[in-house]
Order: C-alpha cells, then sequence, then structure tokens
C-alpha cells in the first residue's frame, strides 16, 4: 500500500522546527510503519525553485513554488495546471494507492479534481474550523461540496467538527478520527526544569498567528487578575508567530513579566519537556477544530482547562478537563482558580489511559489502514 498525503499548509523546507502541518509529516512518519507514504505541499511561497522533490527528515517530499504572477485570477488558473501536472507527475514517480489530501480547500478539491480522471480513491481530512470554512458563501460552499460530495471518505478530527460539516452538507458522510499524536517515551526528554517551585505552573502551546483566535486577549489579562489577588500562578507559552511580540509587549503592559514565560516556537521534545513538568495546560482558544495542544497535554497525563471552543471542548471528559466559556477573562480566572483547587481530584493514569485510546498516534495509523484498505477495494 501507498498514500500520497497533500498538504493545504506546510512548514518552509529550511525550517529549523516545524510548526504548520507538523500532524502531517507525524502521521506520515508513522504510517510508514504499515505502508509507504510521500507528501506533496504545492502551496510553497518560500521554494527556491518551481518544483522540488527530495527527502524530508525521513520522508519523501514533493513541493511547488507558489506565486511569481502578480494577477491572482491568472495565478491561480496557472498554479492549479501546475498542481495538475505535478500529481500526474508524482503519480508516474511514486504509484500511490490512496490520494489523502489534508482540507477540503484547497488541497482536497484539486486532488478530487485529478483523482476524477485518474481512478485514485480520495480521503479528505477536514482540519479547518468551520469558522474559517466559506460555508457562507454560495461558490465556496461548492467547493467545499464538490470535494467532500466526490471524495471516498471524509474525515473529521472532531466529534463537533463532524456534526457541524454534517448540518452544512447533509447529503455527504463523515467521520471522526482524531489527530495522531506522537507517545511521550518516542522522544528524549530534556532535563531542565522549567516549573517554578512554590509556584501553580500551568502551559498553554498555541502559535501567535493570530492576534485573536488563540484566546490571548483574555488569557493574559486572566493572569493579571490572578497576580493581583495574590495568586502564585505561572503561566508557560510555547509557540511563536507573526504577533508573538505583540503579546509580549501586552505581558509588560499587563506587569506579569515575572508570572508569564514566552519560549517562542519549539521543538515537540521542548513542548513535552515543559508541559511534562506543568500542573495542567490550557486552551484558551475562540474557536477550534480539534486541538492537537490539548491531546498532547493528556496523552502527558496533565489535565486541562479548556474553553467552549467547539473541538477542542469536544475532546474532552469530566474525568480529564474542566470546560469554562470562551472569550472571558474572568471565566478564564474561575476555571485557573478551580483547576489549582481540583488538581488531585484528576488521576494522571485516567487521563493516560484515555489519551492513548483515542489520540496515541499508531492507534490512529490502524485507523486510517483500515479505511485505506477499505476504500482500495
Amino acid at each position: 500500500m501507498k498514500v500520497l498525503m497533500i498538504a493545504s499548509w506546510y512548514s518552509p523546507k529550511e525550517a529549523p522546527v516545524m510548526t504548520a502541518g507538523v500532524f502531517h509529516y507525524e502521521q506520515s512518519m508513522a504510517l510508514k510503519k504499515y505502508c509507504e507514504t510521500a507528501l506533496y505541499f504545492p502551496y510553497d511561497t518560500t521554494l527556491q525553485t518551481d518544483f522540488a522533490k527530495t527527502e524530508e527528515r525521513g520522508l519523501l517530499t514533493y513541493r511547488r513554488k507558489m506565486g511569481g504572477i502578480s494577477i491572482p485570477k491568472v495565478s491561480a488558473l496557472i498554479h492549479q495546471m501546475h498542481i495538475l501536472s505535478d500529481l500526474k507527475r508524482i503519480c508516474a514517480d511514486f504509484k500511490p494507492d490512496v490520494i489523502h489530501a489534508h482540507c477540503g480547500i484547497p488541497a482536497g478539491r484539486i486532488a478530487v479534481r485529478f483523482a476524477e480522471k485518474h481512478g485514485y480513491p480520495v480521503v479528505i481530512t477536514e482540519h479547518c474550523p468551520m469558522e474559517q470554512l466559506p460555508v457562507d458563501n454560495p461558490r465556496g460552499k461548492e467547493k467545499l461540496h464538490y470535494a467532500y460530495r466526490n471524495s471516498a471518505a471524509n474525515i473529521c478530527v472532531s466529534k463537533d467538527s463532524m456534526e457541524r460539516l454534517q448540518a452544512h452538507f447533509p447529503d455527504c458522510k463523515f467521520q471522526v478520527i482524531y489527530n495522531g499524536i506522537l507517545a511521550p517515551e518516542t522522544m528524549e526528554l530534556e532535563k531542565e526544569a522549567y516549573a517554578k517551585e512554590g509556584k501553580i505552573n500551568c502551559c498553554i502551546v498555541a502559535a501567535f498567528y493570530s492576534k485573536d483566535i488563540k484566546g490571548y486577549q483574555y488569557l493574559l489579562p486572566a493572569i493579571a487578575k490572578l497576580k493581583a489577588e495574590g495568586i502564585p500562578v505561572v503561566l508557560h507559552i510555547c509557540g511563536g508567530g507573526d504577533y508573538f511580540e505583540y503579546y509580549v509587549n501586552l505581558a509588560k503592559e499587563l506587569d506579569i513579566e515575572d508570572c508569564v514565560i514566552f519560549y517562542g516556537n519549539c521543538s515537540k521534545a521542548k513542548v513535552y519537556s515543559i508541559v511534562s513538568q506543568m500542573d495542567f495546560n490550557i486552551s484558551a482558544s475562540l474557536f477550534e477544530c480539534s486541538g492537537v495542544s490539548v491531546e498532547e497535554a493528556l496523552l502527558l497525563g496533565k489535565p486541562m482547562l479548556v474553553t467552549r471552543s467547539g473541538g477542542a471542548n469536544s475532546l474532552v471528559t469530566d474525568d480529564v478537563a474542566i470546560v469554562v466559556d470562551k472569550g472571558s477573562t474572568q471565566a478564564l480566572v474561575d476555571g485557573i482558580k478551580e483547576m489549582s483547587q481540583r488538581l488531585k481530584d484528576f488521576d494522571t493514569k485516567t487521563i493516560r489511559a484515555y489519551a492513548e485510546e483515542n489520540f496515541e498516534i499508531d492507534h490512529v495509523s490502524r485507523q486510517y489502514m483500515a479505511l485505506y484498505e477499505e476504500i482500495s477495494k
């Protein structure tokens, strides 16, 4: 069995730390235990050549340069033609049995268009939150409908995502397979001490690619309120991005530099090292399709404080998390207080067992292999 992944977003080739689309890479590598995998990223704005085929971090990877033409509609049309040509070339080279596209648009739509002519079964895994899908735009919704209607299977990474997509596209079939998460024992954790002694240590793992989505505009003021009340909380933040400096400056303005530690972009091993030393983790998002950081923390046996952001809160149960309202500083204040008082109510082994059953990457790989074999028939 050979599976070709197509990513709608992915890290640059030379990036020292993979961030964008890292779960595409991790799942592709985990599947190599059961089949051959390769990945195609046709939307690379950093590529120096028009097309590249290389082995990147042990994964056969094809890339297509995007951009270069100033007229948007002409550029998009020409780029689609290049992608279709690339897929023909890649399929002749790699000879996949299944094409697995990540997100209905753009990757899923172009994969289905190619597969209709060349006879490949296509799986689409939808990672995009409903709030960022063009379901209220007739043309955009039709593009999504075309992709979902003509794929062999549509996978959602949370129950919330599945239910909402099913409501918008009742004639299409959706099912849940969670994002696969690497088990902690598969990597060597750092020995450095990150938790601050005598403090309530909590962590959020969320990139600053948006000014608002991850809820930092509510979380940092919540830390300021807790500090004013004399509650000894320290927030550890893993993630970089365009708005990183904006929030570093906000922490200074709020006078909470002694209560917040910004680590920037971190390797997976460093993230796991930090989270493993925390009392609990936080997801403060306004909306999520799923929540990889939630799954990672649970796999490390850490309880979660999660906002009602859709996908993230649909990943948890009362045994592993406390759920609070989104978009509210006071809700986060109250949730952190409750969590600090109830830490002993959460059992590490119970949390870890729940996460292993649902999110552990080899368990997810076996689900995908069963799906690939079914649709290949």
